[in-house]
């Protein structure tokens, strides 16, 4: 795991008088003063600082996904292979099995709850242990290996929330895109507009002496 304390600042959205949502939905916006420009010109500063911090902590998710990931296909293998095992040595790893004496109950029942635990901390991010480590808990009686998981993800999903909780809160979340200045106008160049009407041939003709005329030999 990696940390990254060295950056603390948050900006959400109330602080901002210009930057609108859609503004940062957009990832663009129209300058038409020095206080909106200056304004963007910190927001983009600031979302470079965040996605220096996003890095450590998309690193930081896949490691943890990925061991995760791991751990299940050790449990579920290791599950599918009692009926290999001594009839005494499967029971002293699963009450489920001791009770059931079905391996397919015991597989679906653990499929069950990685599906619940991976759906609610892997897509909805709740790092909380209630969600992180609870949910594990339920899979000990089905098999009490997990124990050894557990362990690990007590330390790895603390930091891993920890470095959650410090960009999910920033207006940015959870791209930090700059957003694109535009410097259009509008009023003055409704001004700049002329009606066709308005046109008159005198706009058209070009002076002989002019740099794209044909010069006077005189």
């Amino acid at each position: 795991m990696h940390f990254n304390r060295y950056y603390n600042k948050q900006i959400s959205i109330d602080e901002l008088d210009y930057i609108t949502e859609e503004n940062i939905q957009t990832s663009n916006i129209n300058i038409t003063s020095d206080k909106m420009y200056s304004e963007v010109h910190d927001y983009n500063d600031h979302m470079f600082e965040m996605q220096k911090k996003r890095e450590i902590y998309v690193r930081d998710f896949w490691k943890v996904l990925i061991f995760n990931i791991i751990g299940y296909l050790l449990i579920f293998g290791f599950t599918f292979t009692f009926g290999s095992f001594d009839f005494i040595v499967s029971e002293k790893f699963s009450l489920f099995y001791k009770i059931s004496k079905s391996i397919p109950f015991c597989l679906g029942t653990i499929n069950i709850i990685y599906l619940a635990f991976f759906f609610l901390v892997f897509i909805k991010k709740k790092y909380e242990k209630k969600f992180s480590i609870g949910i594990m808990l339920l899979m000990i009686p089905v098999n009490i290996c997990v124990v050894a998981l557990i362990a690990f993800n007590i330390y790895f999903f603390k930091t891993l929330k920890e470095h959650h909780d410090a960009i999910k809160e920033d207006a940015g979340y959870p791209y930090f895109l700059p957003i694109n200045m535009t410097f259009y106008n509008e009023e003055v160049m409704e001004k700049a507009k002329k009606s066709v009407k308005e046109y008159k041939f005198d706009d058209y003709k070009i002076d002989p002496d002019a740099e794209m005329g044909i010069p006077s030999l005189d």
